[in-house]
């Protein structure tokens, strides 16, 4: 019982650290090139401790009952339908919430000083110019679509200058989705009458699957790179964090369920696997996340945004969850 105890904590107290999910948000330059390091053993190495090694199996024993239990419990069957319903219904809304999202990470790059992400800096004064302008254009909704392929080309530069921008995917979940949707309404498009040009309809039914995907492959993608082949790195940030100081493990044992943690979660949405619970779990740890760590909300805008649009559609095409009949794209 004691094992067990010890094992729920660990989860409840490795939500934050998890939900952080960018390791070098919270790292020095200093701290990344000593602890950068690939030392896939190490994140492992807390298995080799009885008391750890408890921990995990009664964690999975917790799990797979909670499963078994709340696949069989018609109430969590009959709440679950009415989740799916109710998302189902916010589907108009997902064109505000791209854009929204998309044009404060954009408005907050610009005046903080940093291109899509706040570990690239843009070798390009007239860049942050373009983030603001483009910025306040999607907020507004005014010339979406040139807004949209301008957008594109600033995330296409920083992934170049920098492969750990595959972890912000969501950020191009979302531009894609503003050429898949007709994204003028509610905006200033809409109101003045500017024709939608670059519309892919036939796209449509794809969105589901672009979203959970694109960050789905960024939340695993940050997983391995930063917590599996690197864990000297995320276990110096737990340190630093106090998080050993919540609960009595050692930070490579944070590491360790942060890591597994948030690559199941973002497996689970690759492959459309109770997508809905995914990304209601993912908003939670998330904003748990500014608690503790007290986070600018700017560079995880996104997240909340995509997640939020994940929950609204479903599992789409290409997962294993079935799409829920109520609506279908046109």
């Amino acid at each position: 019982m004691k094992y067990l105890f010890l094992s729920l904590l660990t989860i409840i107290a490795a939500v934050p650290r998890f939900a952080s999910a960018h390791v070098r948000y919270l790292a020095t330059d200093g701290e990344q090139a000593m602890f950068s390091g690939r030392d896939f053993a190490a994140f492992f190495s807390p298995l080799a401790e009885p008391k750890y090694l408890a921990m995990v199996i009664a964690t999975l024993v917790i799990v797979v009952f909670l499963y078994w239990f709340l696949n069989k419990n018609q109430l969590f069957h009959r709440w679950a339908d009415h989740m799916a319903y109710v998302g189902e219904s916010y589907r108009p809304f997902i064109p505000w919430i791209t854009r929204l999202s998309l044009g404060i990470i954009l408005i907050g790059g610009a005046t903080d000083g940093f291109l899509i992400s706040p570990v690239l800096d843009t070798p390009y004064a007239w860049m942050y110019l373009v983030q603001l302008v483009i910025g306040f254009f999607l907020m507004a909704g005014f010339l979406v679509e040139f807004s949209a392929v301008v957008a594109f080309c600033l995330f296409l530069f920083a992934l170049a200058q920098d492969p750990y921008l595959i972890g912000s995917f969501d950020i191009l979940a979302l531009i894609i989705s503003l050429f898949i949707l007709d994204s003028r309404r509610p905006g200033v498009d809409d109101i003045i009458g500017v024709p939608d040009i670059l519309h892919i309809r036939r796209w449509r039914r794809y969105l589901p699957a672009v979203l959970r995907i694109g960050i789905g492959v960024g939340m695993a993608y940050l997983a391995i790179v930063e917590k599996i082949l690197t864990p000297h790195l995320a276990a110096l940030v737990a340190e630093n964090t106090a998080l050993v100081d919540v609960i009595p493990v050692s930070a490579m044992m944070w590491t360790f369920a942060a890591g597994i943690i948030e690559l199941a979660v973002g497996v689970m949405l690759i492959v459309g696997w109770k997508t809905r619970i995914a990304s209601v779990a993912a908003l939670i740890i998330l904003s748990m996340s500014f608690f503790y760590f007290g986070e600018d909300v700017t560079s995880h805008v996104t997240l909340f945004g995509t997640l939020s649009a994940v929950f609204i559609l479903g599992v789409g095409p290409w997962g294993i969850d079935k799409p829920h009949p109520m609506h279908k794209w046109n």
